[in-house]
């Protein structure tokens, strides 16, 4: 949903439910207290920023969805196992697929040079899939081989990130939060991926690309938000620490 200064406590209340989550966070905001406030007359009240609040919101602001796959067979596999398995489908579809339909949006968008929605959504996806080339290379490099090692009851090899899994793990995370909220984005303008009536084949083609590419990437995120990541700490919790180097 579209949140501005102007948006009623009881209109954000019919939205995603971590909005009102966030709002009574924020201290501003009661069960109980006037529903037909305005944001930007709650924060007023407070002396508080409405642009704060805003960008506060805007992280909650996507839609609830079931989860997309059953973590049981993921749960079970060795952690090692399951590394491989989202390189090998999830990492892989990404390489194969990302460059072919971002050059498509951008095609779609070029044979529509006044639709202000087809520019935004070929902005949308050139953005979310250099974002996700960054973000597969640096699991690839930092997180995977240091659950691998774990694995392997080997020393943890440090990265950038330190010498613990939940670095990166926390950046993984906050990157997984953007990726969701672009795919909202995409969602929103393209009314769940529909191709108007009379679209070309490619915009339909485009569509049918969008909806596989969304499903992929959430069944990506919550393997590893809700699988890989639990087991990479509870990995690291029960690994025996590195005997100190002798000194003398």
């Amino acid at each position: 949903m579209k949140i501005t200064a102007r948006t009623r406590i009881a209109e954000l209340a019919e939205g995603p439910k971590g909005l009102m989550d966030v709002l009574r966070s924020s201290g501003l905001y009661r069960d109980g207290d006037d529903p037909d406030l305005m944001l930007g007359e709650l924060c007023w009240t407070f002396g508080f920023n409405p642009a704060i609040l805003l960008m506060m919101l805007e992280s909650a602001n996507v839609d609830e969805l079931p989860p997309p796959v059953d973590p049981a067979q993921y749960e079970a596999m060795p952690l090692d196992a399951l590394l491989d398995h989202i390189e090998r489908t999830h990492h892989q579809y990404l390489r194969d697929n990302s460059p072919r339909i971002t050059a498509l949006a951008k095609a779609v968008a070029d044979e529509h040079p006044g639709d202000e929605l087809l520019a935004a959504l070929s902005d949308e996806v050139a953005s979310i899939t250099a974002e996700l080339d960054a973000h597969l290379g640096h699991e690839e490099e930092a997180l995977f081989p240091m659950v691998r090692d774990l694995v392997a009851q080997r020393a943890v090899a440090p990265t950038r990130c330190g010498g613990s899994v939940g670095g990166p793990i926390a950046c993984m995370e906050n990157e997984h939060d953007m990726s969701a909220r672009t795919l909202q984005k995409m969602r929103d303008l393209t009314d769940g991926y529909r191709a108007p009536e009379g679209a070309s084949d490619a915009w339909r083609a485009l569509m049918a690309d969008l909806v596989r590419f969304d499903q992929d990437l959430r069944e990506h995120i919550f393997k590893e938000d809700e699988v890989l990541f639990p087991r990479a700490l509870d990995a690291q919790r029960g690994a025996t620490p590195a005997p100190a180097a002798a000194t003398g």
